[in-house]
């Protein structure tokens, strides 16, 4: 159920609905008007197109930000998927030297065929 939420970015209340609780929709409020604050200057924006150049620069961040999260996470699940892939590799080589010692063991139990 979407909750409006009343935050403060730059100096301007904004609501916002979502499905998050209140506390998460602070802290992101908090994460953007931080970066706002430290492109800004801890200044107020006085003018709109200082401001929208502002905010279009933490928004690059932001997605900077993003993407190398994404790419973090994509590295480190192909780095597990290998790993998988190797311990899969050497149970299988294990499991066939043990079904081999395995057969080879039987044999020397059955007596010899005259």
């Amino acid at each position: 159920m979407k909750r409006s939420v009343q935050v403060e970015i730059a100096g301007q209340t904004l609501t916002i609905r979502s499905d998050e609780g209140p506390d998460y929709v602070q802290q992101l409020a908090e994460f953007v008007d931080g970066h706002l604050q430290l492109l800004g200057g801890n200044k107020r924006i006085n003018s709109a197109a200082n401001a929208q150049r502002i905010a279009l620069l933490v928004a690059m961040q932001i997605a900077d930000e993003l993407f190398r999260e994404k790419d973090l996470h994509q590295r480190f699940r192909r780095k597990v998927h290998e790993r998988l892939l190797g311990l899969r590799l050497a149970l299988d080589q294990h499991e066939q030297r043990l079904a081999a010692s395995e057969a080879a063991a039987d044999n020397l139990d059955e007596p010899p065929s005259a």
